[in-house]
């Protein structure tokens, strides 16, 4: 049986769970320990069930916790070399721990690791591909500019998807940004539009996918309502079916979201 958490998602931090069989899994940690620990307990989990770490990529919101975390925690942590060589850098990550380059499919006990490039402006940011004990299949794949054709091939026939549905393109337009980050978040390097995310769903459940998260939200550019409503239309203008062809939801940004069980 796989299980799968949305701790926190959005702009400001960014912190994931998974376990199946006797694995369990951290993805990200955005955010402070303590609201990591308190996420982690509100869905009944401890810190000390955690069997290893993997990093997206360099970038606050997704390695802000990880120094106090590896104070309390001695794990493995998975990331590419470009974003390790980054962590190491800090000199409040406790020395002893082990770090561990990812560029192939790899294990974690009884799971199945596939890290794959996102196009995204860090220093090499990954998505991940998780094939569990049970033959589920999850992937995660958040800031990522576009749909590359690496990122369409790991997301296609997964159970369940976690994809980057980050800003609403009018938001983001009359948004008080200024023009060069508005550039950048537009950009091909940059993150994901409600628009694209629902293409993307849409061509996901016509072959075979069910279940979605909409992840990674700017809390300045969108908002939940919106994200979900783009990809359910989107979905809806196809004859697609909610709850019969497919299961929606978007992840909470500040508080876990909902144990998934399937």
């Amino acid at each position: 049986m796989s299980r799968f958490c949305p701790l926190f998602s959005s702009s400001s931090g960014n912190s994931l769970y998974l376990s199946g069989g006797k694995t369990s899994l951290l993805v990200d940690v955005g955010v402070s320990y303590r609201r990591l620990k308190n996420g982690l307990s509100a869905r009944n989990i401890s810190p000390e069930d955690i069997d290893a770490i993997l990093i997206t990529h360099e970038h606050s919101d997704h390695i802000a916790g990880l120094a106090v975390l590896l104070s309390n925690l001695d794990v493995p942590v998975y990331g590419s070399p470009e974003t390790l060589e980054y962590i190491l850098r800090n000199p409040k990550i406790p020395a002893g721990r082990t770090f561990i380059e990812c560029a192939d499919t790899f294990c974690v006990e009884d799971i199945e690791v596939t890290p794959f490039d996102t196009p995204h402006d860090s220093l090499h940011s990954l998505g991940f591909r998780f094939n569990m004990p049970d033959q589920r299949k999850i992937v995660i794949a958040t800031d990522l500019g576009h749909i590359s054709d690496t990122v369409a091939e790991h997301l296609s026939g997964c159970d369940l998807v976690l994809l980057e549905s980050n800003y609403d393109k009018g938001m983001l337009e009359c948004s008080p940004y200024p023009y060069y980050l508005k550039r950048r978040i537009k950009g091909s390097h940059g993150h994901l539009s409600n628009d694209d995310c629902s293409t993307q769903i849409q061509n996901l459940v016509k072959n075979g996918s069910t279940y979605f998260v909409l992840g990674h939200l700017s809390e300045q550019n969108n908002m939940p309502e919106i994200a979900y409503q783009s990809s359910k239309t989107r979905l809806e203008g196809a004859n697609m079916r909610e709850r019969l062809d497919y299961i929606l939801q978007v992840a909470p940004a500040h508080e876990p979201g909902e144990v998934l069980v399937f």
